[in-house]
């Protein structure tokens, strides 16, 4: 039965970017908008608890006042119809500046609940985005990447600072917007490929505070993982970047300063997070330790870092050729 459900919602699940992918109707966009919707809320509600009953309330809330306004505005067709699609589309994935709702309905979900709401959640309304693409869009990205770096300075909640990181990112995306059709969904992809490790590796140890960072017996792979969320090269988080930058390149250069200087400070960010992980795991190293894994689990969870870093010495590769 678990499994028939499973399936049925991964189904659903497929059948709203078809839709949205495949109409040319606003009915049929909202509709996939919707069911896209429903279907997060019931994998977000599989783990009965109270925290996970207030976060669907909320995502369920803020996700049908967005849809209502949303459909007002398709039928509308005013104007001014493309900066309010914009920024009601902004409301609802949770970039600034909306993004007040993200990190409180992260706080209270499972990390893979979170990984799909900051992954694959983003896809449809950002492909509807791209479609109603305005100077609004510039006043989204300063304000997600400014509240997205400060809103991680001195978070010791690890699932909101991955909340306010993915805010941070979602700056660049839509940035990528104003570039190539592709540019977007690619750096989304590779986005999610860097964070799917990390989230792994968090639920597997059931973290969510900082401070239990200085109980893990093998930190060097969090070490790794946090410094490619970092953007150090070479790792995946660098390119990352590196990628945004060049599609992005004709931009004003007080604008590329800004950029460079949210990029400085998010670097800062992570580098104190993993600051005492790392002076203790320099005291105290042992490779053998840390090339030793016991279990089935760890050893998927390396497999995905490894991943993470051998992509980045690919894209590494790309670039300079």
């Amino acid at each position: 039965m678990f499994v028939l459900n499973v399936m049925l919602f991964s189904f659903m699940y497929l059948i709203s970017f078809h839709l949205v992918m495949n109409s040319d109707d606003w009915f049929l966009l909202w509709l996939g908008l919707e069911i896209n919707m429903m279907i997060f809320i019931m994998l977000m509600y599989k783990e009965n608890s109270i925290l996970k009953v207030e976060s669907c309330l909320k995502y369920f809330f803020i996700q049908s006042v967005g849809s209502a306004i949303l459909m007002g505005c398709f039928y509308l067709n005013k104007e001014w119809m493309d900066l309010a699609v914009c920024l009601l589309l902004g409301y609802k994935i949770g970039a600034g500046p909306f993004f007040f709702w993200f990190p409180s309905v992260c706080s209270g979900l499972s990390w893979m609940s979170c990984f799909v709401l900051m992954s694959f959640q983003k896809v449809i309304p950002l492909m509807i985005m791209k479609i109603f693409v305005s100077w609004i869009l510039y006043m989204m990205v300063v304000v997600s990447l400014f509240f997205g770096v400060f809103g991680c300075y001195n978070q010791s909640n690890l699932k909101q600072l991955i909340a306010y990181s993915s805010v941070y990112h979602m700056g660049w995306i839509m940035l990528c917007n104003f570039s190539t059709d592709l540019s977007w969904f690619m750096y989304l992809l590779l986005y999610s490929f860097m964070i799917f490790p990390v989230m792994k590796f968090f639920e597997y140890l059931m973290f969510e505070d900082l401070t239990m960072l200085m109980k893990m017996k093998y930190k060097g792979w969090i070490i790794f993982m946090m410094l490619s969320m970092a953007g150090m090269p070479p790792f995946l988080g660098f390119f990352l970047k590196l990628f945004a930058f060049i599609m992005i390149f004709s931009y004003e250069y007080y604008f590329m300063m800004f950029l460079i200087f949210c990029s400085v400070v998010m670097f800062y960010i992570y580098f104190r997070v993993i600051y005492d992980v790392l002076m203790s795991y320099y005291i105290n190293v042992n490779w053998m330790n840390f090339m030793l894994i016991n279990n089935i689990s760890n050893n998927n969870l390396v497999m995905m870092s490894v991943l993470g870093l051998m992509m980045g010495i690919f894209f590494m590769i790309f670039f300079i050729m």
